[in-house]
């Protein structure tokens, strides 16, 4: 029988050629942060540069234990892929600030909660927990571009951007996964709950990072307006998972 591709079987080929990203970015660039800059864009940098870290070994023990997903020879090297991918956008925030002389955060309050809620979880709320994050990004990059003069930082987070619009589809891809087996009952309340913790997290990042969004001019609707758009475009995904589910099933069949 011909084998249907898997769906990460492609997200593989993905990862894999993106190879390291940060070879083409501006590294040679000697602006320096004004003090202003610095003191609107310096903390959010070193928040982010920690929180875009993880080892992710108790995502890939999770993922081992998914069940279909994890009969999918492709989903945990995408997986291992993707970690990579997510490791590199910490490293070059941390080069970035080690060349302005800022110093690199071991711990904060707020990467603290949500890695122990990571922990705690099994394999839906970990991604569900990570994905969110993903989306928040998008705002928070999208003004951190405009929120300083340097092009290195500018270059960094183009290239940011570029990596998270792709990771939302394949994060909607795994966690419609996840939740197609639930019933729509269920399935709809744990839309709710992640709904409820997507605007939680909005609100926190907002009262955190404030400084950089106004340093570039945004306000608070217009970070809100475009949080919930991108929050949408996630849902949408996710929805739009049950196709990919067919393709497993084939897959399935034919070995």
């Amino acid at each position: 029988m011909t084998t249907v591709a898997s769906p990460y079987e492609r997200w593989h080929r993905h990862f894999q050629g993106h190879g390291d990203a940060s070879l083409a970015l501006p590294w040679q660039d000697s602006y320096r942060l004004t003090d202003s800059e610095r003191k609107s864009a310096g903390r959010s940098i070193q928040q982010f540069q920690l929180g875009e870290w993880a080892r992710g070994r108790g995502l890939k023990r999770r993922a081992l234990g998914q069940g279909e997903l994890a009969a999918d020879p492709w989903f945990v090297p995408a997986l291992e892929l993707f970690i990579k991918e997510e490791q590199g956008h910490s490293a070059m925030l941390g080069r970035f600030l080690d060349q302005q002389g800022i110093p690199r955060l071991e711990a904060h309050w707020v990467d603290g909660i949500f890695r122990r809620l990571r922990k705690l979880a099994g394999l839906e709320v970990c991604a569900a927990v990570l994905v969110t994050a993903e989306v928040l990004a998008v705002p928070f990059y999208q003004a951190l571009k405009d929120a300083t003069r340097s092009p290195l930082l500018r270059a960094i987070c183009s290239r940011i951007l570029v990596d998270e619009a792709a990771h939302l589809n394949y994060q909607g891809l795994t966690l419609g996964l996840i939740r197609r087996p639930l019933t729509d009952r269920s399935r709809v309340l744990h839309g709710f709950w992640h709904r409820a913790l997507f605007h939680g997290t909005a609100l926190l990042l907002w009262q955190q990072h404030r400084a950089v969004f106004r340093a570039a001019g945004w306000s608070f609707f217009r970070y809100w307006s475009e949080a919930q758009r991108w929050f949408a475009i996630l849902e949408m995904k996710i929805r739009n998972s049950s196709a990919a589910f067919r393709v497993l099933c084939q897959r399935t069949m034919d070995q």
